[in-house]
């Protein structure tokens, strides 16, 4: 993105969001895929101002309280689910509250409009035979079998991201030591250990990876990607959650979400049930706040209590 001019009053909407999606890119180091969500958001907002202000040119003094409101009631009316909401306002916030700061606008008009009441779900996670089941289908016969195994692993072992594995470069790696560095949300860099396991799987990956460069034409490769496809690019997000899918659908043919992001909740489930410290977890998990990772205890209590039932003498009746 190019550099922005100084906002003030007068400036619009428009100008604002890019300005604010520039800072987010520039100062934040935010990935793409963030980048575009805050986008889409900010751009459903102004689309709903725009037939709704006199001045067309919707400067940012045009945006006041009630029409947040009102594109919230809008949102809410077309039966959106209400964490999807809640998301949009969020991302309100955000621009107005860096409009402010950058002397665009003197006061946060979404500031005091309700957020939506979300239920707090517990993220699904799957059991260590299933799991464990999945990581074990591919076939080494393939390149693609030992590069998938691999992956399951690392996502099981690691409990990255998906956007994380995916931007993994050889150089991530520190076999010797058990870690691999990690780019995570906002840029963050962490250096995540993974098991002996997910190390093993790696090791056999890299041969096979190293043969199959031979095979193709070195002027097309992205040499310094970890995981790449048979012509020796780097897979992206959309072929990586295909092949998790995949696997996991062979040992849960009827579930939902069938995501990396499940196996990184197991990861995180089964470290607590097995008695690991919250904030361990946290920073294994790469979370910025404490609060992000509680969301996995009350599924670990629920295991609690069920051990507590069995084991203790006055447990159950």
């Amino acid at each position: 993105m190019v550099s922005q001019q100084p906002l003030h009053a007068g400036s619009s909407l428009e100008e604002g969001i890019a300005s604010f999606l520039n800072y987010l890119l520039q100062e934040r180091n935010y990935a793409e895929h963030t980048l575009n969500s805050y986008r889409g958001d900010l751009q459903q907002f102004a689309r709903f101002l725009y037939p709704r202000v006199e001045d067309l040119r919707l400067p940012l003094r045009s945006v006041q309280r009630n029409q947040v409101g009102a594109f919230i009631t809008e949102l809410e009316e077309k039966g959106l689910k209400a964490s999807t909401v809640a998301r949009k306002l969020a991302a309100l916030r955000s621009l107005f509250r860096y409009l402010c700061r950058e002397g665009g606008l003197a006061a946060n008009p979404a500031r005091a409009v309700p957020s939506p009441l979300v239920e707090r779900s517990h993220p699904a996670h799957l059991p260590v035979d299933q799991v464990t089941a999945a990581i074990e289908t591919p076939t080494s016969e393939r390149f693609s079998g030992v590069r998938d195994r691999a992956i399951l692993e690392l996502f099981y072992g690691g409990g990255i991201r998906l956007g994380e594995l995916v931007a993994l470069n050889l150089s991530s790696l520190h076999l010797d030591d058990g870690t691999i560095k990690v780019i995570g949300t906002g840029r963050r860099e962490r250096l995540a250990p993974i098991g002996a396991k997910a190390q093993g799987a790696l090791k056999v990956y890299l041969q096979r990876r190293a043969e199959v460069l031979l095979e193709v034409d070195m002027t097309q490769v992205d040499a310094g990607a970890l995981f790449l496809n048979g012509r020796g690019n780097r897979l992206s997000r959309r072929t990586v959650q295909r092949i998790v899918e995949r696997y996991l659908r062979g040992v849960v043919p009827d579930g939902d979400s069938l995501s990396p992001h499940l196996l990184r909740h197991s990861f995180a489930t089964h470290l607590l049930d097995a008695g690991a410290d919250l904030l361990a977890v946290k920073e294994l998990l790469g979370h910025a706040t404490l609060t992000t990772t509680q969301i996995y205890t009350e599924v670990s209590l629920e295991r609690l209590r069920a051990i507590y039932a069995k084991a203790h003498p006055h447990g159950s009746e």
